[in-house]
């Protein structure tokens, strides 16, 4: 059985996988961030522009529209490594032709998950901040 970590899953993934963990790491932050500020503001009882409260969610939405894309990127990269190996081969193997095909799948399901979390947490920021306006407004 093997054990497998995280830096060895960035490394079964390709080269591609580095700017999409990026991404999943901004998009954490940016939503921790988002999160705190609403929770601090809700219990002071303070009140801030809605667009300010909601500027920051636009990068959620940009990370939402292109960790796919680049996730599609690792499919095209991994896809030519594959045909690469299998050039460069004097017998075709599955093994030659699976390496390249695990990248390229691993890289697109990894830029889906970081789109779908940024798009549920950029929605769930926003009725927050929706909530949190209209009570203000009620004040």
């Amino acid at each position: 059985m093997e054990i497998t970590n995280l830096f060895s899953l960035m490394q079964k993934g390709g080269a591609v996988m580095w700017p999409l963990f990026a991404l999943l790491i901004i998009t954490l932050v940016v939503a921790l961030e988002r999160t705190i500020t609403l929770l601090l503001l809700r219990r002071k009882g303070k009140t801030e522009r809605k667009t300010k409260l909601e500027s920051p969610l636009s990068i959620l939405d940009l990370i939402a529209m292109i960790s796919p894309v680049i996730g599609f990127l690792g499919t095209v990269t991994g896809m030519i490594n594959a045909f690469k190996s299998v050039s460069e081969a004097t017998s075709v193997q599955l093994q030659v032709v699976a390496s390249g095909l695990y990248e390229a799948l691993f890289t697109t399901a990894f830029g889906l998950i970081i789109s779908i979390l940024a798009t549920v947490l950029g929605f769930l920021l926003d009725m927050a901040i929706g909530k949190l306006c209209a009570e203000e407004d009620k004040i």
